[in-house]
């Protein structure tokens, strides 16, 4: 049983700070900050377009008065304007007059303001500012609009409703605005030529906001506080009943699994009684929680038993692993020797074969030199000395393939000339291309250097590929060796016009064992270990080897052996016969 760890000052801390009614605490009171700044958001809003509903609805019956006084004066100008004795006389109080001094005595008392403006006023006072230079605008260009409006600061940089409205030129109008143009009215001012209809000038409001804003201010403060005090009243309830329904359920299962996690598995839970008439997820994870403490009662009641039981099975599986690792190391041990022993054999018996191989095709060459033999020992000598150089290549590349399997393989570098190395290939593969009545064709490039490099390996390489290529070439075809240069390797190339290689092995052809289709009945056999030689004997000079083929078109090889320059005490008279 583990023994309790001792309690820190800062536990307590940081059981409330991360607990899970630390987090839904946050959690619900982000909400209400993000709920609250949208009410809030959204009621400004609101009240502001009810105060610019009621400011504009206001500038309206402000308008309406307006236009009321302006018509009943100019209905009654034959009234007005007429002498005791009921003569006409010159006009002494007009229309505009008359509205212009209606709105000078209301804006006196109020902080409101009333004007008559148009955009060729008689009078400096009376030009239009920008918002009413806005509203001539948007009147002359749209004869169907009835009023503009909108809030902005005034020069004290105080919000101000701004209203406006359409003044129509009418019939009594014309007298002194009609035409002709620069004609002089009965008061001196020139007329302007105006015509029935057109827009002559605005009627201009202006109303203060701050009697809206600060009952627009006391009705957001009080809204916000009545859903705070709702909001409040909600986050306690959905705190009590989470933290009644499912954080004490909760600190139940903790307390009782840190008992069981001491080994004690008396404990109680009261979740289980008090809702097993009506089950729910707690319920259930009670339940499950309840059998898995019994299943470890059970599992911690037995453990001595299992610990030994399961020793004692180790035990076993141990002293079998250690039998089957001998075992296993025996059979290496066999295995390396019965491979060493291949690799010897394979050795001694290529090394024994090769001295009368030699000989076969040194008596095979001097009787194929012989003018006296008739045609048919001739063709017999000829198909020896075939047959000598073909199985001598065969026992090379045993040897070869033994020595590089028991990494005993390794260069011997020494000045190599390819004219001579293809020379020398040529003349002994041309008895076997002649034999197949294939054309066998060289070329050494005139820039190719002497390089240093093994001899032997490299003449290997060359005669297993100019082999190859011959055993897989029609009669009548031709095969190409080419030396060249490309300034960092020497660059073999052996081409063919025989039968190809299938793209599907062309991965395998320099695999040990394996041959371009391989089958039981294949017309063309072999070791298949030529290629792989020549695999070997690049990689070991640091080159490499890639072919190119397709089928009943031919093949191309290409090996690259880097270039190594020849030492400094050395010359070429030293090689020089």
């Amino acid at each position: 049983m583990r023994g309790d760890k001792p309690a820190t000052s800062d536990e307590p801390i940081r059981a409330i700070r991360y607990g899970i009614r630390f987090k839904i605490f946050l959690s619900i009171a982000a909400i209400m900050v993000v709920l609250m700044g949208i009410d809030i958001a959204w009621n400004v809003y609101l009240q502001n377009e009810q105060v610019q509903t009621e400011a504009r609805e206001k500038a309206e019956v402000l308008a309406a008065e307006m236009r009321a006084a302006w018509d009943f004066v100019d209905m009654n100008q034959n009234v007005i304007n007429r002498a005791e004795d009921g003569t006409f006389r010159t006009k002494h109080l007009v229309c505009v007059v008359a509205a212009k001094s209606i709105s000078m005595l209301f804006t006196t008392e109020t902080d409101y303001s009333i004007r008559f403006t148009n955009e060729t006023p008689r009078q400096l006072a009376n030009a239009p500012d920008s918002f009413e230079q806005s509203a001539l605008d948007a009147f002359n260009a749209d004869s169907t609009l009835k009023a503009y409006w909108r809030v902005e600061k005034n020069a004290d940089g105080e919000s101000v409703f701004r209203y406006s409205e359409p003044l129509y030129v009418t019939e009594s109008c014309l007298e002194c605005h009609g035409e002709p143009v620069g004609e002089l009215d009965q008061y001196g001012y020139p007329k302007e030529g105006m015509v029935v209809g057109e827009v002559g000038g605005a009627l201009s409001i202006t109303e203060p906001m701050n009697i809206y804003q600060s009952g627009v201010q006391t009705s957001v403060i009080q809204q916000v506080i009545m859903v705070l005090c709702m909001m409040l009243a909600a986050f306690a309830g959905v705190y009590f009943v989470t933290s009644k329904i499912i954080l004490r359920p909760i600190d139940e299962l903790r307390n009782a699994a840190e008992k069981v996690g001491e080994g004690n598995f008396n404990y109680a839970l009261n979740t289980k009684r008090k809702f097993m008439n009506q089950p729910d997820e707690l319920t259930e994870l009670t339940s499950d929680f309840d059998k898995m403490a019994q299943d470890l009662q059970v599992l911690y009641d037995d453990l001595e038993g299992q610990v030994r039981e399961k020793t004692e099975d180790l035990m076993v599986l141990n002293d079998l692993l250690n039998y089957q690792k001998r075992e296993l190391k025996l059979a290496i041990d066999r295995l390396g020797e019965e491979v060493a022993y291949k690799n010897e054999f394979f050795a001694i018996v290529s090394h024994e074969l090769r001295t009368p191989l030699t000989s076969i095709l040194a008596y095979a060459r001097i009787l194929s030199e012989n003018d006296t033999l008739d045609a048919k020992t001739r063709d017999a000598v000829c198909e020896i000395e075939m047959n000598a150089t073909l199985l001598l290549s065969m026992v090379n590349n045993i040897l070869a393939i033994s020595k590089h399997a028991a990494k005993k393989d390794e260069l011997l570098p020494e000045p190599v000339d390819f004219v001579d190395l293809v020379g020398l290939v040529k003349r002994s593969l041309e008895p076997i291309a002649q034999n197949k009545d294939v054309a066998l064709c060289t070329s050494v490039g005139a820039d190719v250097p002497i390089t240093m490099a093994d001899w032997e390996k490299l003449r290997r390489v060359l005669e297993n590929l100019v082999n190859n290529a011959i055993k897989y070439t029609h009669r009548g075809g031709s095969v190409e060796l080419a030396v060249s240069f490309d300034g960092e390797d020497i660059v073999i190339k052996v081409v063919d016009d025989g039968m190809g290689i299938a793209p599907e092995d062309i991965d395998e052809v320099f695999e040990l064992y394996k041959q371009a289709g391989q089958s039981a009945n294949r017309r063309y056999r072999g070791t298949g270990l030529g290629l792989v030689v020549v695999r070997n004997v690049a990689e070991l000079h640091g080159g490499s080897v890639s072919v190119e083929s397709q089928v009943k078109v031919g093949s191309t090889f290409t090996v690259r052996i880097p270039y190594v320059a020849l030492d400094e005490g050395e010359s070429d008279e030293d090689f020089t016969c």
